[in-house]
Parts: C-alpha cells; structure tokens; sequence
C-alpha cells in the first residue's frame, strides 16, 4: 500500500486533507454514486450529494484506486518474494 497524508485538525476546527488523500477521497466519493446509480436510498442520495456539493470537483483528472492505493495482488507478490 503506498504512504497516505493524514488529515489534519486545525485549531479552528477546520480539516486539512492533502494530497493523495484528497483524491482517494474523492475516487470513494465517485465509486460510491457510481455503485449506487439510480435505485439508491434517497437519504443516502442527499447525503452523497450534499458531500459533493461541501468538496467541490477535484481539479484535474482523478487517478484510479489502483493507482491510489497500489496493486494488492502486486503488493502480495511483492511480500511473499521478501519472506521466501
């Protein structure tokens, strides 16, 4: 799994997502409306859209989980090579 910003707390309360983060949160955000389509539970609908409408749109081209997150089975090839 590749290294993931954590969020940050400012004293004002407001959070500060950075970075890979960022777009990861928005790849679940777009993976989930996509998974839902049009038979979603309306309060889960407006939630979905009211996360939306709070985030804006993610400037530029939103990269895949895979490139996100890394490869699992690439990662599990990986670690089982280290431990042979």
């Amino acid at each position: 799994m590749k290294y993931m910003h954590k969020a940050i707390w400012q004293a004002d309360g407001n959070l500060v997502i950075r970075g890979n983060t960022r777009a990861l949160l928005f790849r679940a955000l777009e993976d989930a409306r996509s998974q839902l389509g049009q038979g979603a539970d309306d309060q889960l609908a407006r939630t979905l859209q009211a996360l939306q409408d709070v985030l804006g749109r993610y400037d530029g081209n939103l990269p895949s989980a895979v490139d996100l997150l890394g490869d699992p089975k690439r990662d599990q090839v990986s670690r089982n090579l280290l431990k042979g």
